[in-house]
């Protein structure tokens, strides 16, 4: 089932994901992916009756809506995008970059990047799956910033973001109303893009584009990302292994419902559930759990500030996750 909803998200789709995380149908799951349902009959029956935000946890069930980590088009292969590459990929995005010089846009330049385009901005525009795309407009001259937001206002974006001084992003957005664009088009654009923090260096500037598309990636509350961490240990774990997914936190745990982490029977840990004590106590219990069972239990880390403080952290807190025994057989033995 979790390698089906890798296939998914790496397809482009969004399923939505339920997981018993108590009582009688602990650790068992189900997916709705389009048409297809697969898994427990009794999660898919509640599905009917799902309504309001995602993620969350309802009468001993998380509901969850999965997709992959959003893709970065960087339009420009400039100073500003080699930045903004870096911190992009450390905060979780794919990376594309697109340059029609080779010089500037090659794997020596941006190691991190996933896909490197040497083309026309036009045809990679043209060429890329609109709807899920985050576009970046770092290109070297006004003319080319011009073309690409022209050319992304005519196609659905999750979003789009132009580099400028509000000098020249006034101007382009009225040459754009001058040529039948609408207001209302040109209000869905972050210009100038990033967050305002007084950024003059690429490095800073790039630390300030990439705080507002986290910001506005994580405003929306609706979906879980698996990042490629999870999606490639997933496909590649040797079974059994543990998945270990976050349910509910208190106090200083950074990450929120649905963050979840693979522990593999060498005690190699996959994507994260937030660092720190927690993510260590539950990695080393769902080791004892591969040795010796069950199959599935919901666990509670909790510190006091005492114990946080001498765990080197700030505050206390705790964090209560599921954690699965995923093996090749389907016959479950459970623990609450």
């Amino acid at each position: 089932m979790y390698r089906q909803i890798v296939e998914a998200i790496r397809s482009g789709r969004s399923p939505l994901l339920l997981t018993g995380v108590g009582g009688d149908r602990i650790g068992k799951i189900a997916l709705i992916d389009g048409d297809r349902r697969f898994g427990d009959e009794a999660l898919l029956r509640f599905a009917g009756q799902i309504d309001g935000k995602l993620p969350r946890v309802e009468q001993d069930i998380l509901v969850e809506r999965i997709s992959a980590p959003p893709e970065l088009i960087l339009l420009g292969g400039g100073h500003v995008s080699v930045q903004t590459a870096k911190v992009a990929k450390l905060c979780g995005f794919r990376v594309t970059v697109v340059d029609d010089r080779p010089e500037f846009a090659n794997a020596a330049r941006f190691p991190e990047a996933d896909r490197i385009w040497n083309r026309p901005f036009a045809d990679a525009i043209d060429a890329i799956d609109a709807q899920s795309a985050w576009y970046v407009i770092v290109t070297r001259g006004h003319r080319d910033d011009r073309a690409c937001l022209e050319r992304i206002l005519r196609r659905p974006f999750a979003y789009c973001g132009m580099i400028g001084s509000r000098t020249k992003v006034g101007l382009v957005f009225e040459h754009l109303l001058q040529n039948g664009f609408s207001q209302e088009q040109l209000a869905r654009v972050h210009a100038p893009i990033g967050l305002s923090i007084g950024a003059v260096t690429p490095e800073e500037i790039a630390v300030s584009i990439v705080g507002e598309l986290i910001s506005v990636r994580n405003g929306g509350g609706a979906v879980v990302a698996w990042d490629e961490a999870l999606c490639a240990g997933i496909l590649s774990a040797d079974v059994p292994y543990a998945m270990v997914t976050l349910i509910s936190k208190t106090g200083s745990a950074p990450r929120g419902t649905g963050a979840r982490m693979l522990v593999r029977g060498d005690g190699t840990i996959l994507s994260s559930i937030g660092g720190g004590y927690g993510e260590y106590e539950a990695a080393q219990y769902a080791l004892s759990m591969l040795q010796s069972g069950p199959d599935a239990k919901r666990y509670v880390c909790s510190m006091t500030n005492e114990d946080a403080a001498k765990a080197g952290m700030v505050c206390g807190g705790t964090v209560e996750v599921l954690i699965q025994i995923v093996r090749e057989d389907s016959e479950w033995k459970t623990s609450s």
